[in-house]
């Protein structure tokens, strides 16, 4: 009866692909934030532009604009006059967001768009603080963090100082402007830095920085200075934005680290630009003597995860990894459970395709519950029931959608 279910499931739901997929709205929680913080940014800059127009209109008097700190930008004494770009940046570079004194966040705002209205008149002293090592952490990158560069770049606090007047520099925009960023491309050891150039490049002047950006990325990950795994992240995230395939032997010449695990990094970008391909490399590496400690392998198996139900050496490596002793536990019983998310485009609203490596998958688990080892397998009996649990209803929920249609 399954056997039948399943194939009906198939020939039914096999006409279903090219459903589009639907964006999640946000949520009404961080929109209330985002309109408060935006009145706030208003306010500021509001008071920031009376203190200006009144001090035009003045002449030679000094006007102070209103801060939120003790530090302020002031009125120069010549033709009345706003302080050139470097008060406002000596200002800023002493300013940090902090939760007892939420003004602050507004005033750096509010700063940053009255560097933006100079215009390139705030160009030169923009591109001598970007000569220094100075910055300020605005937003703390963690794992929730996106990895989105443009996220990252046009938010409206970006994660830092130097980022935010890359935003700003974009913004003004200009020969001399692209010049800065061009100079800072070629300058900066970090890799969120240099995502962010390509971000703000790219929107500046399509395609024609892609080169040099690419020349930067692939310097940098072989540059014995740049260690961080974020850093790394982010420049192979480039990569991948370009899809920029000439890296693959660099990255696979990567791919184990000296302590013996699998740069996951390298391991993402190899997927996305060599595909199914990737597989064979995958399964070679996975009998690599390098790869000692307990559950290195692991990122190994859930590439071949994804391919579980379409590929046949896939398969055959995920069977061996379910079955390896080196695994932990868990590593073993998310691989299985994996089964119903891992390799799929929507989990929501299955695609035909998806819904055909969804039915693969589910015979797949029905034979490995008639496996003896499975059986006597406590972990993995008990996630291969998951497994086929979560994958008949899913077949169930398509079928029940479409013959509502």
């Amino acid at each position: 009866m399954k056997r039948f279910l399943l194939f009906l499931c198939v020939a039914v739901l096999a006409f279903a692909g090219g459903m589009l997929f639907m964006q999640h709205q946000q949520t009404a929680r961080f929109a209330d934030e985002r309109q408060h913080q935006q009145a706030a940014w208003d306010a500021e800059k509001a008071a920031l532009q009376s203190a200006l127009d009144k001090a035009r209109s003045q002449g030679s008097a000094i006007a102070t604009l209103p801060a939120a700190a003790p530090t302020s930008v002031s009125q120069t004494s010549d033709a009345g006059q706003l302080a050139d770009a470097k008060a406002v940046l000596d200002e800023l570079k002493t300013l940090k967001p902090s939760a007892d004194q939420p003004q602050i966040l507004s005033r750096i705002i509010a700063l940053l768009e009255l560097l933006k209205e100079m215009g390139p008149a705030a160009l030169p002293d923009i591109s001598d603080f970007l000569k220094t090592p100075l910055d300020v952490v605005y937003k703390p990158l963690d794992k929730k963090t996106p990895r989105d560069a443009k996220s990252l770049a046009e938010a409206l606090v970006p994660p830092t100082l130097r980022i935010a007047l890359f935003g700003v520099v974009r913004q003004i925009g200009g020969a001399e402007a692209e010049a800065i960023l061009v100079a800072n491309l070629s300058d900066t050891l970090h890799g969120m830095e240099v995502a962010c150039l390509a971000q703000d490049l790219e929107s500046m002047s399509r395609g024609t920085y892609q080169a040099s950006i690419l020349d930067t990325v692939h310097s940098l990950l072989t540059d014995s200075r740049v260690t961080d795994n974020v850093d790394r992240e982010f420049l192979y995230g480039v990569l991948q934005r370009f899809n920029d395939t000439s890296f693959i032997a660099t990255a696979n010449a990567q791919l184990i680290l000296p302590n013996g695990q699998i740069d996951r990094n390298a391991l993402n970008y190899l997927k996305q630009a060599m595909g199914d391909k990737s597989i064979a490399l995958v399964a070679q590496l996975y009998q690599d003597n390098r790869l000692t400690d307990p559950g290195s392998k692991e990122p190994l198996a859930r590439a071949a995860l994804a391919y579980v139900g379409a590929d046949q050496q896939a398969e055959d490596l995920y069977h061996t990894a379910i079955l390896d002793p080196t695994l932990q536990p868990d590593q073993r019983r998310n691989l299985v459970e994996d089964l119903n998310q891992d390799g799929l485009s929507n989990t929501k609203v299955p695609t035909a395709d998806d819904l055909k490596l969804i039915a693969n998958r589910y015979a797949l688990t029905e034979g490995y519950l008639q496996q003896d080892y499975v059986l006597k397998d406590k972990v993995l009996y008990a996630a291969f029931q998951e497994a086929d649990k979560d994958l008949h209803n899913m077949l169930q929920k398509a079928a029940a959608a479409q013959a509502g249609h």
